[in-house]
């Protein structure tokens, strides 16, 4: 006799009551991937209390509720508070994003219900409960019977409209800057050196005349400076090359295009530069 169990699948649905996301100019898509969330302990107990569910995504946070549930008793009217601690994960995010680069400043994003706030310097505050390793700020979502994240039920019912929050971040202006070395025997072999621009690069970036110089280490080099800047990028659709053509024949070589470990703030041009070493 075949024994056949019969098996059930209980599908739950969900309604999506509040998003968030960072979007930043520096990554493909727009999309700042190099964060991660949390609720803080609090919210952790209240997302439970009032059957919340918390769920991480690409850039930000979801929170959700069982559409099936019932929201009609009272307590589900008591205003709350919940705290969301980020971190920005990439050791170099100071480096390319326009934001203070003390790390004893956090960033507090309160819930003014507007739907897109710009995260800037203006954000930044030193507060001592905010004083826990590794955290970057603090996003705060606001429930009240006025502007509920629940889908209350009764008169109330209306005014619930799933919320989000957009957080613009600026990517970083910098300045490609080339030192490009050798020994002090064979520099004037490459007098006459060229930057030539190819890509997205072509007829935006221009560099000023070689500088013959000798850097801090004692090498002898010639330096070029980019006359323009640009807005920092993950990745590069466009390359640098150097170029130089004389009596002793061709030299070409291309050059590391600008990333975040070569960023650094030049007072000498009172911009941030990305500053690059290159053996001829």
């Amino acid at each position: 006799m075949d024994n056949h169990q019969n098996s059930y699948r209980f599908v739950t649905k969900f309604t999506e009551v509040f998003s968030c996301v960072f979007q930043h100019g520096y990554y493909d898509g727009e999309i700042c991937t190099d964060l991660s969330f949390q609720p803080s302990s609090r919210a952790k107990f209240l997302l439970r209390n009032y059957n919340l569910i918390f769920k991480p995504r690409p850039g930000g946070f979801v929170l959700a509720v069982n559409s099936d549930k019932d929201f009609s008793n009272l307590i589900y009217r008591e205003p709350f508070e919940l705290d969301f601690e980020f971190r920005f994960t990439n050791p170099h995010f100071f480096s390319f994003t326009v934001l203070l680069t003390n790390p004893e400043i956090r960033y507090l994003i309160d819930d003014n219900l507007e739907s897109s706030v710009q995260l800037s310097a203006l954000e930044g505050v030193s507060d001592p409960e905010l004083e826990k390793a590794g955290l970057s700020g603090i996003i705060k979502v606001k429930h009240d019977p006025n502007y509920p994240i629940l889908p209350l039920v009764g008169g109330l019912a209306d005014r619930f409209v799933p919320r989000s929050k957009q957080v613009f971040l600026t990517n970083r202006l910098i300045r490609p800057v080339y030192i490009c070395y050798c020994s002090e025997e064979t520099i004037r072999q490459f007098e006459g050196m060229i930057i030539e621009n190819e890509g997205e690069f072509k007829g935006r970036v221009e560099f000023d005349p070689p500088q013959l110089i000798t850097t801090d280490s004692g090498l002898t080099a010639y330096k070029f400076v980019s006359k323009q800047e640009l807005p920092m990028r993950s990745t590069w659709k466009g390359f640098f090359k150097l170029s130089r053509t004389n009596q002793l024949g061709v030299y070409k070589k291309t050059l590391p295009n600008p990333s975040p470990q070569s960023i650094k703030f030049d007072p000498f041009v009172n911009s941030y530069i990305s500053e690059n070493f290159v053996k001829l």
